[in-house]
């Protein structure tokens, strides 16, 4: 069986195992077609996808949507919503695992692997709701307009929902594969609100142990170069490879400050001009100044153009053991997680 084929089954089984909570004969749809109806637009890559398929099915008695998705009967738009936004969003979880252990099957994990067989997990925070009208009890919340007049500021209050996605990436390839999510919601027993450093503990703390074997290098902005989150990853099994700027990390700035650093310097072609890399690295940094900050390693890439200007600057820290044999594909994985950014 073809691999979409066997993945569409996986679906199928999954969205079938979703719980149904109607009673009574009202049951014209499965449940499963409401969940598989939600998913073929985003398959098909069209938001008028399910208008144009009850169209054909209204005039030719069947659709695409039954022989690709194995869907009965397509509902409508507003009975989709009512039915698929009382299920827990992890029910949707095995799916995830048996997209990547499929990708695992047939070597297609294979050509992710960098950095002598890593794969790359990029974490970020992303939002996917905000109104300063409508909320619920889910909702983080924020104030708006501190910039303005008193008289004009009031107290608007913004509502959000935000997330954190991961992603599986790899420098040079122009695919990502998502992993299971997690939501940035208000948690029992604790009295501040959510956040996305929050978030990605628990994400680890759920499904870092089954991605250990994978070897996995997580990367993030520098909102994750804190020693919370990078301990979080040793103690899944995982590796970490974050962003760390100079203003937020002032123990780092000041322990490389006089140290004369080892360098790389490649002068590469793009397209038809030559462009510098300059790559720096250090061993043995501590991530914050006090005597219990755990020890990393410390990386930049400088990139200018021929003029000598410099276009783009970046620095990271990781767990992993870095020199200049590795130090450029260092600074490639760390920067593959902008690849997650519109994709996902």
């Amino acid at each position: 069986m073809p691999v979409l084929d066997r993945l569409l089954d996986s679906l199928r089984r999954c969205c079938r195992s979703l719980p149904d909570q109607r009673r009574g004969p009202n049951t014209t749809y499965a449940l499963a077609d409401f969940a598989l109806a939600r998913f073929a637009p985003f398959f098909m890559q069209s938001p008028s996808f399910l208008a144009h398929q009850r169209h054909l099915e209204t005039s030719q008695g069947r659709s695409n949507c039954q022989t690709l998705f194995g869907m009965r009967k397509i509902p409508g738009d507003s009975q989709i919503r009512a039915k698929l936004d009382a299920i827990e969003p992890a029910m949707s979880h095995p799916m995830f695992a048996d997209l990547v252990a499929e990708l695992d099957q047939c070597g297609g994990l294979d050509a992710m692997r960098c950095l002598d067989g890593h794969v790359l997990i990029a974490l970020d925070g992303t939002e996917f709701h905000c109104s300063d009208k409508i909320h619920c009890p889910n909702c983080s919340h924020r104030k708006r307009g501190k910039s303005l007049p008193k008289a004009k500021a009031g107290d608007k209050t913004e509502y959000f929902h935000a997330m954190l996605a991961a992603t599986l990436v790899a420098p040079g390839h122009n695919r990502v594969v998502p992993l299971e999510p997690e939501f940035v919601v208000p948690q029992d027993g604790h009295d501040k609100q959510d956040c996305e450093s929050r978030a990605a503990r628990r994400w680890l703390a759920a499904h870092g142990a089954r991605y250990a074997r994978f070897k996995p290098i997580y990367l993030g902005d520098d909102l994750f170069s804190r020693q919370p989150i990078c301990k979080a990853v040793l103690d899944a099994g995982g590796h970490f490879l974050f962003v760390c700027k100079p203003d937020s990390h002032k123990a780092i700035e000041e322990f490389r400050a006089g140290i004369k650093l080892d360098e790389r310097i490649d002068r590469v072609r793009s397209g038809k001009n030559w462009i510098v890399r300059r790559y720096q690295w250090l061993s043995g940094v501590p991530l914050r100044g006090d005597e219990k900050a755990m020890t990393t390693n410390w990386l930049s890439i400088e990139i200018g153009d021929a003029s000598g200007k410099v276009t783009y600057r970046n620095s990271f820290v990781t767990d992993l053991e870095v020199g200049r044999e590795n130090v450029a594909e260092f600074a490639a994985g760390g920067r593959a997680r902008w690849k997650a950014c519109p994709r996902t």
